[in-house]
């Protein structure tokens, strides 16, 4: 007869890297030995739970940031520390370079902490830190559920903060309310910036990771790669849109020098469209770009090149400086990546 319990404490050691605990032993155990589950079901069932999940959240951090200097066991012992630090806690407290808010826990807790350690974009913070300041103002086109906002309102004189999908701006506002002192520091808008007004429709992404519990993929409206690009499906929802310039007008914007631009796809109908803006005002502009969502993805990014190259210098989100071609590489052709295009003169790293 099989030793099924050193096998599943096998399988629980291969996949999710610890001993199956009461719990696990009482759950999988009696199913083994009835045989009602086979090694390859139990393989399937822990590659698809909710911590396995977490685990290659990781993992994929790790390798896409090789600066992070900590180890996958580190972040690992982090993750599950802040999980039962905050299990029964209303609020998440965030920490970056200094700045100090607030989020509500009751929503994408798993992304909140995943930032909160520092497996989250962690070349953004410093990135505002080079191109903010108390002066001007910012928009954050793209704003999702404050991840960015909350931080450039404390660096910028105002930040206008556009998110168009109705799911994840509830959960931009409650977050935003956790936080009184910085409500006034932050306009709010639920308006879909496009290259035309009008109307739009918002479809989710088929999978996100950008999950609401411990690492359950998060599907429909609200997730972080809800985009207006799609075709319009039965999951679609039609929302109204506005151009950069009418919401320009709008809100009276005349001291702005920074624009985040993280909108899924949109940004080769928007940014050609902000052309007249572009060359009046000359922001600093911190641009995602996502060719692989396009049909044609390198005609998607000559789209954008010669807006680009109106400006004197351009860097990669570790701020390195690069020449524009750099917009036309393979790198950035083939993944979904960010550059920033500024006047402003930064040291050489």
């Amino acid at each position: 007869m099989k030793n099924y319990h050193q096998i599943l404490k096998q399988y629980y050691k291969k996949y999710l890297n610890r001993e199956p605990g009461e719990e696990g032993f009482a759950h999988y155990l009696p199913l083994l030995v009835a045989e009602k589950l086979n090694e390859e079901e139990l393989r399937n069932e822990l590659i698809n739970s909710a911590e396995y999940k977490v685990h290659q959240l990781i993992r994929d951090q790790l390798d896409y940031y090789p600066q992070l200097t900590g180890t996958y066991t580190y972040y690992e012992a982090k993750v599950n520390q802040l999980f039962l630090q905050y299990e029964n806690k209303s609020k998440i407290s965030i920490q970056n370079n200094g700045k100090v808010y607030f989020v509500n826990s009751s929503h994408f807790k798993l992304f909140w902490i995943l930032l909160k350690v520092g497996l989250w974009e962690p070349n953004n913070f410093n990135i505002f830190d080079a191109f903010l300041d108390s002066n001007h103002s910012c928009i954050d086109l793209g704003t999702w559920i404050g991840s960015t906002v909350l931080y450039e309102c404390q660096k910028a004189k105002h930040c206008y903060a556009v998110e168009p999908d109705p799911i994840a701006f509830k959960i931009l506002k409650s977050n935003i309310d956790c936080n009184p002192n910085l409500i006034s520091r932050i306009s709010l808008s639920n308006n879909c910036i496009m290259d035309s007004c009008g109307v739009a429709y918002l479809t989710p992404f088929e999978e996100d990771w950008s999950a609401g519990s411990h690492g359950t993929i998060n599907e429909g409206l609200g997730q972080s790669r809800t985009r207006t690009i799609e075709k319009k499906s039965s999951e679609s929802l039609k929302i109204n849109s506005i151009t950069f310039q009418q919401f320009i007008l709008e809100n009276s914007i005349n001291d702005c020098n920074f624009i985040k631009i993280d909108i899924e796809g949109a940004e080769f109908l928007v940014l050609p469209d902000m052309l007249e803006f572009i060359k009046k005002e000359k922001p600093t502009i911190y641009l995602s770009t996502h060719p692989t969502y396009m049909n044609n993805p390198k005609q998607s990014m000559e789209k954008i090149y010669d807006i680009i190259r109106i400006y004197d210098n351009i860097y990669d989100d570790r701020l390195h400086r690069v020449d524009h071609d750099y917009v036309l590489s393979s790198h950035l052709i083939k993944t979904n990546s960010q550059v920033i295009v500024s006047e402003k003169k930064l040291a050489d790293k």
